[in-house]
């Protein structure tokens, strides 16, 4: 894929500039779904933090806040580790729009019969991309890229509430300029004694701001909150999520998961972008199934993007 990319809210003339691809990347990542650009657009680095991960909760719209207990809590809530009683090890692969595409790795360890800690690795591909300077002269290609790493900590605080936290360290390279920063996330989840519904409430991406050349970007801080429902003896589960980020307009996502066998589990959901979508009704619908086998498991979700076309994910873990 080659982009060409001019000049935005930038005193720089020169193109090939890091901030360029930053302000790019955070207006189409931010606003892929939103039919109208909101008023904060393009001010936060790093929009691949809110590129959701595990096929598992994607399948379900994104919603799992409240129901997350695995690896995977490392990104929707922190506080879900708590919930996680075997050592696990999951990999993701995003094959995301265009040509860019996630690979994420997480390894969850339980310490004693009520905390959980845990470590990941994200590594956000944007595909080459042609440099131009002032002058409209092509100066190469080059190939951005988005790298995190992070720490978590999740802990049962009695019978019914779990609390968790992270610190993550972000690396953002464009070409020759290059980024670096500091990020904590928060959760906490409460179940509600002798029920099967559960809260859940995460503030994501609290941290230091981004500085390419003059301009500095601040992180897409996040807030979610939602509520997860088992039934069926947990071979079924309902949830609905409300996502409210620094930088865009809020997004509601439900979702439902159902076993059909031990083997076998089936998913879907929906998520709602409150400022609207010009994508169409049906780029908010998500799809997915979950396959597992004796401690291992694979996961993959199905998301479209009206005529940006559809996005694979797919999720493995393994528990020991």
């Amino acid at each position: 894929m080659n982009i060409r990319l001019s000049s935005w809210r930038l005193p720089s003339m020169v193109i090939r500039g890091a901030a360029t691809v930053v302000a790019f990347g955070s207006i189409w990542l931010s606003n892929a779904q939103a039919a109208e650009i909101h008023a904060d657009a393009g001010t936060s680095a790093f929009s691949s933090l809110k590129i959701g991960v595990g096929a598992e909760t994607i399948g379900m719209g994104e919603a799992g806040v409240a129901l997350v207990d695995d690896a995977y809590a490392t990104y929707w809530n922190v506080a879900g580790l708590a919930y996680a009683r075997q050592t696990e090890i999951a990999l993701m692969n995003n094959e995301w729009l265009l040509d860019i595409r996630q690979n994420y790795i997480a390894v969850a360890q339980p310490i004693g019969d009520s905390a959980t800690a845990a470590g990941f690795v994200s590594y956000f591909d944007y595909g080459e991309m042609q440099g131009y300077n002032s002058d409209g002269g092509e100066t190469g290609v080059f190939r951005p890229f988005d790298l995190s790493a992070g720490l978590g900590f999740g802990l049962k605080v009695g019978g019914s509430v779990a609390v968790g936290a992270q610190a993550k360290i972000l690396r953002q390279e464009i070409d020759d300029s290059n980024a670096s920063g500091f990020g904590v996330d928060l959760g906490a989840r409460y179940d509600v004694p002798d029920s099967p519904l559960s809260f859940g409430a995460s503030v994501q991406h609290l941290g230091s701001s981004l500085k390419f050349e003059s301009e500095s970007y601040s992180l897409p801080m996040t807030v979610r909150v939602g509520a997860g429902y088992r039934v069926l003896e947990d071979r079924a589960s309902v949830a609905l999520d409300a996502v409210i980020p620094s930088d865009n307009d809020p997004v509601i996502g439900t979702g439902f998961s159902y076993a059909v066998f031990n083997e076998l589990i089936l998913r879907g959901g929906y998520r709602l972008q409150l400022g609207g979508s010009d994508l169409g009704a049906v780029s908010g619908l998500t799809a997915g199934f979950g396959l597992n086998f004796e401690g291992f498991h694979v996961d993959y979700a199905y998301v479209p993007y009206g005529y940006l076309g559809p996005t694979n994910r797919v999720s493995v873990s393994a528990s020991f």
